[in-house]
């Protein structure tokens, strides 16, 4: 995070995300629905990496707890 031109904006981004973390948890959501990381521009095949290793955590968890079933979803 040191190497960013922005780092006041990360430090923002990390504080809110650390709060809604919190959050989560205490709404009874996994707090594993949500990441952030910190990968340069010139870092895609870290970004993507980053993404496949999160989906893969996603995945087992299912639906959003907070997804609305549909008439449909119940019959």
């Amino acid at each position: 995070m040191s190497e960013c031109n922005y780092l006041y904006g990360n430090y923002c981004a990390e504080k809110r995300v650390t709060v809604l973390s919190q959050m989560l948890d205490f709404c009874g959501i996994e707090k594993d629905r949500l990441r952030a990381r910190w990968v340069s521009s010139a870092e895609a095949p870290e970004f993507v990496e980053e993404i496949n290793e999160f989906i893969d955590v996603l995945k087992p968890l299912g639906p959003s707890p907070l997804k609305k079933q549909t008439s449909k979803d119940v019959a």
